[in-house]
């Protein structure tokens, strides 16, 4: 079994994935409520409409969070910065790959977009961003030093 079938397909965001970087643990769990309002509206009748919007607000976001990520990580001489940007960009491609499906209005692969991309970001946190916690954090304390 991979580890994106091992994990719940409607998890939502508890205080178990923080990595303790308060504007990346934010911005963590704003992708969470929109997957909960993709869902959400999913199951409402004629709502194609404020799908769609929501599926290019998380698009948005997906690009202001890896930005700032990828920042942080930059700036933080994190190993691995170069693969970790690859899954940022891999991810970035299958949201525009679930945005041209959604436009075949069908909610069932809505559905299995939103439980990819859950389980996508569940992996991520917990497997991926929490490599560089210690490394970034140990950065914004120094930063955090140098402007007192």
């Amino acid at each position: 079994m991979s580890s994106l079938e091992s994990k719940n397909d409607n998890q939502s965001w508890n205080n178990s994935y923080m990595l303790n970087i308060p504007m990346i643990d934010k911005q963590h769990m704003r992708f969470f409520k929109l997957f909960d309002m993709l869902m959400a509206l999913n199951k409402e009748v004629d709502k194609d409409f404020q799908i769609q919007e929501v599926l290019e607000e998380l698009e948005k976001y997906t690009h202001v969070h890896f930005n700032t990520e990828e920042a942080l990580m930059r700036k933080a001489n994190v190993p691995d910065y170069d693969l970790h940007v690859i899954q940022h960009q891999l991810f970035i491609q299958k949201i525009e790959e679930f945005k041209v499906a959604f436009s075949y209005k069908n909610s069932l692969l809505l559905e299995q977009m939103v439980a990819f991309m859950r389980k996508w970001f569940l992996i991520h946190i917990s497997e991926i961003d929490a490599k560089y916690v210690e490394p970034v954090q140990k950065y914004l304390v120094e930063k955090a030093m140098e402007q007192e």
